[in-house]
């Protein structure tokens, strides 16, 4: 399914880890040369200023040359459309084109091609046809979205899908009164069904590699159940929907979870040790206070800021200070990989190599011989 050879992405993965390795200085620079020797990477992964760099400039391209189709074109809205969709599948087909025969992976090309091949396909459509209404687009981009994860192990793509299918869930029980009243239960049950998925999806070996998208999923998931029970979001979706405003039934819990949520997810990210619950909470957590500020107003907002600011400053310097040395499984100091050799083949690489490196010349013994006088293997000279 992944449109990149496997051998090649796993190998990737093992010059990384050689990377960390020799920067940790467990190897040495002659054992990471060996690595890099024994597995070969032939795909083109530039930094990201040069992706960033390629990705605007193939989306200018891409523009300019759909622009002077448009002019040329008779400029009716069936032959628009039908330019739009017919540019979108020519995106996708210059995509595989650049994957397979340039070898290109993340290069930012293949993030142009893959965004601008499936907006090109959804404008045209709603071009085509003025009657396909919020739920048919938001299938049409999930179909697209995740076709683009699974072909491409795009991470954005994968979030894109994540969030149509969210969006499916919301127009279909928007339908209906019983649905409107209980879409805010729906979406967050939906949002702790999606997370252990994605969670249990990530360690099969058969899809290591989107393991870094299903971790951008796993906090998607995350935000979208805070979000489903978030006071300020579910006051202005009810207000959306009924075409009115004022206080939603239920206030005391959506407040509940809106100020709860966060702590719980702090408390679950030191508990397991889990950034995404970590740094999700800490986030929510900031999301929480300005929603509470949207509605109470207990200190101006200068000086309020100028608090929050004092005491986030403070608390970080005195963590930075107090996690020098790890406690409790934490650590202020920056470490790039905590099991850098763990689950992969450079492990026994690099032993392999350790072994041969440590060691000397063999003693083969005493050997007698030579001599040209026939001294019993003495030689000829003093």
């Amino acid at each position: 399914m992944i449109a990149y050879k496997p051998i090649y992405l796993d190998n990737r993965d093992v010059r990384k880890q050689a990377a960390t390795a020799l920067s940790k200085k467990i190897i040495t620079q002659e054992e990471f040369d060996r690595i890099y020797t024994a597995y070969p990477y032939s795909l083109y992964t530039p930094n990201f200023f040069i992706r960033a760099g390629l990705f605007l400039l193939t989306v200018v391209a891409a523009l300019c040359c759909l622009g002077l189709f448009v002019l040329a074109s008779a400029g009716s809205d069936r032959s628009l459309g039908t330019m739009f969709i017919f540019f979108g599948v020519m995106a996708y087909g210059a995509l595989e084109l650049f994957v397979h025969v340039r070898g290109i992976c993340r290069a930012g090309i293949d993030d142009a091609l893959l965004l601008t091949g499936g907006v090109m396909i959804v404008t045209g459509a709603n071009i085509l046809s003025s009657h396909i209404g919020p739920f048919l687009q938001s299938g049409m981009i999930l179909v697209l979205a995740f076709w683009g994860f699974l072909r491409y192990a795009d991470r954005l793509m994968g979030v894109v899908s994540f969030a149509a299918f969210l969006c499916l869930t919301i127009y279909r029980l928007g339908e209906n009164p019983t649905g409107r009243a209980l879409l805010p239960f729906v979406v967050m049950a939906v949002s702790v069904a999606l997370y252990y998925l994605f969670t249990r999806l990530s360690v099969l070996p058969r899809l290591r590699f989107y393991r870094s998208g299903m971790v951008l999923l796993r906090a998607a998931a995350l935000l979208s159940f805070y979000a489903a029970g978030n006071y300020y979001v579910v006051r202005e979706v009810n207000a959306l929907i009924s075409q009115g405003s004022g206080p939603v039934a239920l206030g005391f819990l959506w407040w509940t979870l809106t100020g709860l949520v966060p702590i719980l997810y702090i408390a679950r990210g030191v508990q397991k040790k889990d950034v995404v619950f970590l740094w999700t909470g800490l986030g929510l957590a900031a999301a929480a206070v300005f929603t509470f500020r949207n509605y109470y107003h207990i200190l101006p907002a200068e000086l309020a800021m100028i608090i929050c600011g004092s005491f986030l400053v403070a608390g970080a310097w005195s963590l930075i200070h107090y996690l020098r040395e790890p406690k409790f499984g934490f650590t202020s100091a920056d470490l790039d990989d905590p099991a850098v050799l763990e689950g992969l083949p450079v492990e026994g690489l690099i032993f392999a190599e350790s072994f041969r490196s440590a060691a000397g010349p063999v003693d083969k013994g005493v050997h007698f011989g030579g001599g040209t006088s026939g001294g019993g293997g003495a030689g000829g000279g003093y």
